[in-house]
């Protein structure tokens, strides 16, 4: 098992990921709102990995995970309370943390939010943010276990299904 950063050739096999996470999740108590049509896109992928904010994780080759970081957490949160008060070039924002289906429950997950904290960490970020919908019960219980607060909680209009919104919890933790 080997944690690294994503680079081109990964874009592909990275998508893959993606598209099974959605496929399976979609309409499901756990339903995270990725769709194979819409998100996330081809193009944030190919950004997140050309600027150095995709880590993977493979084994024996094959990738099995990956999860994107950048400092832009959107204008959704813009009322947000934050923990820390820092620029946005000192935070860390947590985005699309996937693991292959079949690979779920082998603490997966866990070694790549903590890889990406450490590298976070290293990078100089005081704080790290995400997002993750209200119904995403696995989700947000790993976050908390890893030290991440919940600071505010919103209903976005990302609804791939039709006009409702849907409720999110926004979560930070310190570095």
């Amino acid at each position: 098992m080997r944690i690294r950063q994503a680079n081109s050739d990964d874009f592909a096999s990275t998508m893959g990921l993606y598209h099974e996470a959605s496929d399976v999740m979609t309409r499901t108590p756990h339903d995270c709102c990725w769709r194979r049509d819409g998100h996330p896109t081809p193009e944030s992928i190919r950004k997140l990995i050309a600027d150095g904010g995709m880590l993977v994780i493979e084994d024996e080759g094959a990738l099995v995970g990956a999860v994107g970081t950048d400092h832009d957490l959107g204008h959704d949160y813009e009322g947000v309370t934050w923990l820390a008060d820092v620029p946005d070039q000192l935070v860390c924002v947590v985005h699309l943390l996937v693991i292959r289906m079949d690979r779920r429950g082998e603490g997966l997950s866990r070694a790549l939010l903590r890889a990406c904290l450490a590298k976070a960490r290293e990078q100089g970020m005081r704080t790290a943010r995400l997002d993750a919908t209200a119904n995403n019960a696995p989700a947000i219980a790993l976050y908390r276990s890893e030290g991440f607060a919940q600071v505010g909680a919103d209903a976005l209009d990302v609804n791939p299904d039709g006009d409702s919104l849907i409720p999110f919890v926004v979560m930070e933790r310190l570095l």
